[in-house]
């Protein structure tokens, strides 16, 4: 069906999530650094570069997207040395470390695979909106584990409107998807608790 917006207020939406999620790996990446710290949670980061390498190179379905999600893997493979980095660090059982990280990485492109084929969902926005609200929630625990540590509000707020933009946008393409609304608006409600709590001074 046709979008309940026009082809200037979608490409505003585009330009919004493209910044503000660039914006958002970028702040991670330098406040992994400062604290020595890889401040985007395993599986999040797993299923992201998956779902970046798949849609970005394997499979990428519009030409915007493309050089977006290229941009994106970039930033993540950073953010993913990053835990590489410091995470070896703190572990003894280095080989194991890297044994499960392989195939993390190789359950989560399967994944994404079946839903592409299954929901015959060749934009991934399934996935990918499922890993949204995987993200909101792990960045939570997250910091309840480590307050401050790898986190700021900036990237709360960064990460809060770039999806929001993206919510929009899915919304107003698939107005009559249950499944992808719920996932809006409960990755919105998880966002919006997560400034909430980076908001709250460290104990």
């Amino acid at each position: 069906m046709d979008s309940l917006l026009n082809h200037e207020a979608e490409r505003w939406l585009q330009l919004g999530l493209a910044f503000f999620w660039t914006v958002t790996y970028v702040l991670i990446i330098l406040q992994g650094f400062r604290d020595r710290t890889c401040g985007m949670p395993l599986l999040a980061l797993c299923a992201n570069l998956t779902w970046e390498f798949l849609y970005g190179f394997i499979i990428p379905f519009d030409p915007f997207q493309k050089i977006g999600t290229s941009v994106w893997f970039a930033l993540d493979c950073v953010i993913f040395l990053q835990f590489l980095l410091y995470a070896s660090r703190e572990t003894t059982h280095k080989k194991l470390l890297y044994l499960s990280v392989a195939g993390l990485l190789v359950m989560a492109l399967l994944l994404h695979y079946g839903m592409h084929v299954e929901f015959h969902d060749k934009e991934g926005k399934y996935s990918a909106f499922g890993i949204n609200l995987m993200m909101s929630l792990l960045f939570i625990i997250m910091w309840l584990k480590q307050p401050g540590k790898g986190q700021s509000l900036a990237i709360a707020y960064a990460k809060m409107i770039g999806t929001l933009c993206a919510s929009i946008l899915g919304y107003a393409m698939y107005p009559e998807s249950l499944l992808l609304t719920t996932l809006y608006i409960l990755t919105f409600l998880l966002d919006l608790l997560y400034v909430i709590v980076v908001t709250k001074p460290s104990p």
